[in-house]
């Protein structure tokens, strides 16, 4: 079962917010790789079998670009994998790269996994109290490339379907001029629709369905503890990984990496234990 995503919004909000920027700021590239694991494993979980295809598609790609790039332009490191007219290209900078990418690659998953929780309804309840016309501008934006996607695929189907689809620049041109005209056509639809309402007029009314539960209140407190403690262990610096001029890693704390990726499983830990208290309560009937 989902358990995670029935938390109230400000949980998940700050779930996401503080692992994102934690995969970010920490200099050991472990904790991107730890990172990385946690977010694909939850991400797994939500979306199945196209989770692993998203990660073929999108994310190892990247990886593998920004380890390329690393190696082709920084030449530091002793240890040398070829030579090309006296330019070194070194394991340590593809190491340092292929790292990087990993990091880039889990805050990608995270932030998939975040549109998958953080629905519009969620991001509104949020902010829709204190900043209304940010927070809607803000759901608009979210939806408007998925709903453009989906207005793309339909024109191709169209023009497919009319006899009219041909490879080429000009076919392309064609799509993307009905497109740009059904995107300002529903614009101003809805700029009429929102002025019908009276959107402008005076100050709204605001209605979250979301209600704030004692469990709410106990997974808030632990995201906020974990986030204090691991912003603190960021801070003095605790763990340090260098590529220069050898891979060397030079200090770790076991216990605060223990501690982020426990943070980092916290979805998934959330959601099994739902699983398993489903099945006792099955196994008793």
């Amino acid at each position: 079962m989902d358990r995670f995503s029935k938390f109230h919004p400000i949980v998940s909000f700050s779930f996401f917010i503080g692992v994102i920027v934690l995969t970010l700021v920490f200099s050991n590239s472990v904790y991107g790789a730890l990172s990385f694991l946690c977010a694909f494993c939850y991400f797994a979980r939500r979306k199945g079998k196209s989770a692993l295809s998203f990660l073929l598609k999108f994310v190892i790609p990247i990886v593998l670009l920004a380890a390329i790039f690393n190696m082709l332009f920084s030449h530091y490191g002793n240890t040398v994998i070829f030579s090309v007219k006296g330019i070194n290209f070194t394991l340590e900078a593809l190491t340092s790269g292929l790292l990087t990418g990993v990091m880039m690659g889990a805050v990608m998953v995270w932030f998939f996994a975040y549109n998958e929780i953080i629905t519009a309804d969620k991001f509104m309840a949020l902010f829709g109290g204190f900043a209304p016309n940010l927070a809607l501008l803000f759901s608009m934006i979210l939806r408007f490339i998925p709903l453009m996607i989906k207005t793309s695929n339909e024109i191709k189907d169209a023009h497919i379907g009319l006899g009219y689809e041909i490879k080429g620049l000009k076919n392309a041109l064609s799509r993307f001029s009905a497109l740009l005209s059904i995107s300002l056509e529903k614009s101003i639809e809805t700029a009429d629709t929102m002025k019908a309402r009276g959107f402008g007029t005076k100050k709204r009314s605001f209605y979250s369905s979301f209600v704030f539960r004692k469990s709410d209140v106990l997974a808030l407190a632990l995201t906020a503890f974990f986030l204090i403690y691991l912003f603190i262990a960021c801070s003095a610096d605790i763990s340090q990984i260098t590529f220069n001029p050898m891979i060397e890693m030079k200090s770790v704390n076991l216990i605060t990496v223990a501690v982020f990726m426990i943070f980092s499983l916290f979805p998934l830990i959330t959601d099994l234990t739902e699983d398993v208290k489903w099945l006792l309560l099955k196994s008793k009937i």
